[in-house]
């Protein structure tokens, strides 16, 4: 059987055998609602303040399924909190796997490793008596797994160019793959587009008779001083809010979560003074590991991580850290780097350019890393100073070297350097 810590997962578009192994099975994705998620930067956060929202608001177990995981994949089906036991989720994925062997006998091809995980998180669901469920897509849209289970709100919460040999090179092909999780009639939220993307979300929200919630017309946030936001839904406010994730960016992810929370509650008949309140406590004390966060834990103090992978995730954090300086923060900041083969190491590197003064890189233990010379190859055309390392070891001594006492860490590339860095510096993820 595939570990529990990582796989594999090879993409094979189409959703006929997630249908099929669902059909067989008892069809376990209509034993609960789910709010999707969809987005290329911020749908796990998002979908963690969502649930923690809703989780305060209902009298049963609600779930959460999202992706990818840090260390272990137990991360990823949570109900009521609670990780899935990996005793279960072995039990749930050999399940699938049998599964997956008649879905091949029937299709001609087996279920891919994200689609068998999503199988087993419908099945957890069910087994818990989840009667709500925030589900984050994988790449996805259109022929996302995760899109076979029906929902009751959709959320698109930004969209840029990220996985493009699967969604496209451009923003409007890809904002078009994105919108496949839309169906017919069910309410949409939709967080700060660009305008290309807006026009494709759009067009195809109206053809599917989608009523929609737009970032910036129907509600928004504003600074309320002293930390805390107000943010604005319709027919509600949420008064002083604070944000218990580090970033300006999740701001933007808490708003919309609200919103896809508050169009799946008041749906049920949820007051809005009820709401509001369940809202307040579940933003400030959600947390996502590995995204723009301290790394907890003995030894790594003024260490950072962060999950962004893309140009535009990359923007975000460059404005995270140019923001921590300014302010009086760290006098130097040093990027422990890595990526994977297939995502833009030269776009990273450009939107984060004045933001970082070392790139420390090495190559991720992964299947898919980016080889070390292209890291540095990377670096010497983008101008940016680097130095590089034999493996996670060697680079977490030299990046905290380099950084002194006056200075950060930040681990950024990708989630598996995050993941690294949590499993060899801290351990599991809560």
């Amino acid at each position: 059987m595939k570990g529990l810590g990582g796989a594999a997962e090879r993409i094979r578009p189409g959703l006929e055998r997630i249908h099929l192994a669902l059909e067989m099975s008892g069809h376990p994705e209509r034993s609960f609602r789910t709010v999707h998620v969809a987005g290329t930067n911020g749908k796990g956060s998002t979908a963690c303040f969502a649930e923690a929202i809703l989780r305060r608001l209902s009298a049963g177990p609600v779930g959460l399924y999202t992706s990818p995981h840090l260390v272990s994949a137990t991360e990823r089906i949570r109900v009521s909190g609670a990780r899935i036991p990996e005793a279960s989720l072995r039990r749930a994925l050999s399940r699938a796997a049998a599964l997956s062997r008649s879905v091949a006998a029937a299709t001609g091809a087996p279920m891919s490793w994200f689609e068998e995980m999503t199988w087993a998180a419908c099945d957890w669901f069910r087994r818990r008596a989840a009667g709500l469920v925030v589900m984050e897509t994988g790449l996805g849209g259109r022929w996302d797994a995760t899109t076979a289970c029906p929902a009751e709100v959709a959320v698109i919460t930004n969209i840029g160019v990220d996985h493009t040999e699967w969604l496209g090179r451009s923003l409007r092909e890809i904002a078009s793959e994105k919108a496949g999780i839309l169906a017919p009639g069910v309410p949409a939220v939709l967080g700060p587009l660009g305008a290309v993307a807006r026009r494709v979300v759009s067009a195809a929200a109206s053809a599917c008779g989608c009523p929609v919630w737009e970032w910036g017309r129907d509600f928004s946030w504003h600074d309320a001083g002293r930390g805390g936001i107000d943010i604005r839904l319709p027919g509600l406010s949420i008064a002083r809010a604070r944000i218990g994730m580090a970033g300006r960016f999740q701001r933007d992810n808490a708003a919309v979560a609200c919103a896809a929370a508050w169009r799946s509650a008041s749906g049920r008949g949820i007051g809005a003074r009820k709401f509001a309140a369940a809202a307040r406590d579940a933003l400030a004390e959600a947390r996502w590991p590995g995204r723009l966060s301290p790394l907890p834990g003995a030894g790594n103090a003024r260490v950072w991580v962060d999950g962004a992978h893309n140009p535009d995730g990359a923007m975000a954090l460059a404005r995270e850290l140019v923001g921590m300086k300014t302010s009086g923060g760290p006098r130097r900041v040093v990027a422990l780097w890595s990526m994977l083969g297939d995502k833009d190491a030269a776009g990273f590197l450009r939107a984060l350019h004045g933001a970082v003064d070392l790139w420390v890189a090495y190559e991720l233990d992964h299947e898919r890393a980016a080889p070390l010379a292209g890291l540095v190859a990377a670096c010497g055309k983008g101008g940016e100073p680097v130095r590089p390392a034999e493996g996670f070891a060697a680079a977490w001594k030299a990046a905290r070297a380099e950084a002194g006492n006056d200075g950060i860490v930040i681990v950024c590339g990708s989630l598996v350097a995050v993941g690294e860095a949590w499993r060899r510096r801290v351990g599991e993820v809560p």
